[in-house]
């Protein structure tokens, strides 16, 4: 008796161990999936949705925290920003006489801040001859005599050198023979009175160049009175 109630409770669990695990599925016996495959092949995807009316939001570009913000455009000379820096130029004043360069080179010696940045270019200027009338006595001698030289249609212009004036040139020559072979002709012109003299001798001339200064330091050597009547120009 007892040995078949063991035999019954053992067929028991191995159909219950059957049914449980769906091999009892083909007679129409199984057990309720609780996981309902069913429903899940069924259910909608929910990322696959899009709801109407909906505000998108926008996409951000890739690494969009990494990009640098542009740097803000630079603003008006003198708005939010120190003081404008002036270009340096180069300047340059010519024909200064020997005396004159003496004064500009201690001056500028003196000076902070225009180290290598000056020089002074010595240029000789050949003598100059002409053929000479005067001096007279006064401008309305000069005059009567320029009337009587227009009639004659003689060149001439007038002489502005301190011990030669007033007079009038009759030609310009570079050398003391070229002059003296024109005198004959103007002679020949009937001109009377004109002699060959020395309008200037050998004249050293000297260019003062400005490399590399400012605004500023251009009107501080200005604003020293060296340059007298060779003013300052830009440098060809």
């Amino acid at each position: 008796m007892l040995r078949a109630l063991v035999l019954l409770l053992l067929v028991a669990n191995v159909a219950l161990w059957a049914y449980s695990e769906g091999h009892l599925a083909t007679l129409g016996l199984a057990p309720s999936d609780p996981r309902e495959p069913h429903r899940l092949a069924a259910q909608v995807a929910p990322e696959a949705l899009v709801v109407l009316n909906a505000t998108r939001p926008t996409p951000e570009t890739p690494e969009a925290s990494e990009v640098p913000p542009a740097p803000a455009p630079p603003g008006p000379a003198g708005v939010g920003a120190g003081p404008a820096i002036l270009p340096a130029t180069c300047w340059q004043a010519t024909g200064m006489p020997r005396s004159q360069e003496i004064l500009v080179r201690a001056a500028l010696e003196n000076m902070d801040g225009l180290d290598g940045r000056w020089s002074l270019v010595e240029e000789l200027v050949p003598a100059r001859w002409i053929i000479y009338l005067g001096p007279y006595p006064s401008n309305a001698a000069l005059q009567q005599q320029r009337t009587e030289l227009r009639w004659a249609n003689v060149d001439h212009r007038e002489v502005v050198v301190p011990n030669l004036s007033p007079g009038l040139a009759l030609g310009t020559y570079s050398t003391q023979e070229a002059a003296r072979g024109a005198l004959a002709d103007v002679t020949r012109q009937g001109v009377s009175g004109a002699r060959v003299v020395q309008e200037r001798p050998v004249t050293a001339l000297y260019t003062l160049k400005l490399e590399g200064v400012t605004d500023t330091q251009r009107r501080q050597i200005e604003a020293m009175g060296i340059l007298r009547d060779s003013p300052l120009q830009r440098c060809p």
